[in-house]
């Protein structure tokens, strides 16, 4: 699924659904921000629904990390955040180290913060990559992730 086919409803939609999360990204991250790079936060709300898409242009890689861990830990003291989709933004590539590590920062500092990771992906301008979890690792703060049985 890219944005073109997201259903007409797809805002009451929770973005933990992988194949709505993908194309909510792919809607928010728009050709320009993939040029450019950065890091893409989508806001949501306690329903798991879109609140607020957030870029952050041209992240070092040497900050990145720290990057998302404050990101989250700002959403986590905003009214009505229940949950984050974290996406790395680059004009092309593989996913790489960095792009792990990015997410092993995202999953310490929401179980840090107490607000769920609700998806993980890597966009670039040909594709939108999800980060699935290793078996029995949770994706939300006391709770198993739904990704789990589909992980590699």
């Amino acid at each position: 699924m890219s944005f073109e086919d997201l259903p007409k409803d797809w805002p009451a939609r929770p973005l933990d659904d992988v194949s709505v999360g993908a194309s909510v990204v792919d809607l928010c991250v728009s050709d320009r921000d993939r040029g450019v790079g950065g890091l893409s936060v989508l806001l949501c709300r306690t329903d798991r629904t879109l609140s607020q898409p957030v870029f952050v242009e041209e992240v070092p890689g040497s900050e990145l990390c720290e990057v998302v861990a404050r990101m989250v830990e700002a959403g986590s003291h905003l009214p009505g955040v229940g949950g984050v989709v974290v996406s790395v933004v680059r004009p092309w590539g593989a996913v790489t180290d960095l792009d792990r590590a990015a997410h092993q920062s995202a999953l310490e500092a929401c179980r840090g913060s107490g607000i769920p990771l609700l998806g993980m992906y890597v966009v670039t301008r040909a594709s939108v990559t999800h980060l699935p979890l290793a078996e029995g690792l949770e994706l939300h703060p006391g709770g198993a992730s739904r990704d789990a049985p589909d992980a590699a």
